[in-house]
């Protein structure tokens, strides 16, 4: 996909960090590690080569940890957080369904499931990968705060 927009994500893996980036933001970063002149941008490729090979002198802001990873942002219009996900089975929801019924909080298959009389379990599924969200136990002190986090392992960090 030559000259084509990409979208990269950029992530520590220390503290979990992770960032979206697309040209704009990538620019940015290599003009903080001065592999970029300010309001200097070359073609999407070279930009694209740029970051990648400088990603081992990117510092992360949240730990201070040199050496980032880069890896693809999925494109597929599904895989982003803003897209509507079954609550119930955890899969994107069709964007034809979407159209037709805005508020549309079940697939079609889990809707005929429940239009058949078997029950469907509603669950929460994390936002970016798509696991099955848990409770975990945060203890600060004297408090204890209980958050939903991602199940994946590694988890995924939610923004």
């Amino acid at each position: 996909m030559p000259n084509s927009i990409r979208y990269l994500d950029l992530r520590c893996p220390d503290c979990l960090w992770r960032e979206t980036c697309g040209p704009g933001e990538v620019a940015g970063w290599l003009v903080k590690i001065r592999k970029l002149r300010p309001n200097r941008v070359p073609e999407l490729d070279i930009l694209y080569e740029l970051f990648h090979a400088g990603a081992g002198q990117f510092t992360c802001p949240r730990c201070g940890r040199t050496g980032l990873e880069v890896s693809n942002a999925l494109d597929d219009e599904h895989s982003w957080p803003g897209t509507p996900t079954c609550v119930a089975c955890g899969k994107a929801i069709e964007p034809e369904r979407v159209r037709a019924v805005p508020g549309a909080r079940l697939c079609a298959a889990c809707q005929g499931q429940r239009e058949a009389g078997r029950p469907v379990e509603e669950k929460d599924f994390c936002p970016r990968c798509g696991s099955p969200m848990e409770v975990r136990v945060i203890r600060q002190g004297n408090r204890t705060r209980y958050v939903l986090g991602c199940s994946a392992n590694p988890p995924c960090p939610l923004r």
